[in-house]
């Protein structure tokens, strides 16, 4: 018989059997650390490096040697043509026969009622409508008109059609933008 003490054959077994089994794992885990990178590692013998491909660069083009003679700038000529530039720049647009025009047509201060005017008058085919919006008005326009008959024409046309009184003013780009 044996004591409580003293390990029995089964149990003695079981016990060297795992700890080959953990020998035997961490020597699949070893070889896998070992065998695997250079099974994943490329054959860098095989694989052909070449360098960046260097140029050489073209020569610089050829400066000239002479001095760079600054413009002589006429100052009368530049006063005369700055009075000349101020004096366009206030003066009116054309006179009465060159000039362009355009029809105002009514000044809200809600700007989508101007927009139902300009839909409107869109329908009516009389011209380029459009808005402009000066701080808490919205002016609808048509125009540019080229002569005063044809902008009397579109004026008496909206009045026929639409009821509506426009007035005709003197087309300038500077107040009414580019188109």
């Amino acid at each position: 018989m044996t004591s409580s003490t003293e390990p029995t054959h089964a149990t003695t077994a079981s016990s060297h059997r795992r700890k080959h089994q953990w020998i035997g794992a961490a020597t699949i885990a070893a070889l896998a650390a070992l065998v695997l990178p250079w099974l994943l590692t490329p054959q860098f013998e095989t694989v052909r490096q070449e360098g960046p491909r260097l140029e050489r660069l073209p020569e610089p083009p050829a400066v000239s040697t002479k001095p760079i003679i600054p413009p002589v700038i006429d100052k009368e000529a530049l006063s005369v043509s700055k009075e000349k530039l101020d004096a366009l720049m206030s003066a009116p647009i054309g006179n009465e026969s060159l000039a362009s025009f355009i029809l105002q047509i009514g000044a809200f201060k809600n700007r989508e009622n101007a927009q139902a005017l300009r839909a409107k008058l869109e329908s009516l085919e009389v011209g380029r409508v459009y808005l402009r919006s000066e701080d808490t008005l919205t002016r609808v326009y048509i125009g540019p008109l080229l002569d005063r008959a044809s902008a009397e024409k579109v004026l008496s046309k909206i009045q026929t059609q639409l009821s509506l009184k426009a007035q005709i003013k003197s087309y300038d780009v500077r107040e009414h933008g580019q188109l």
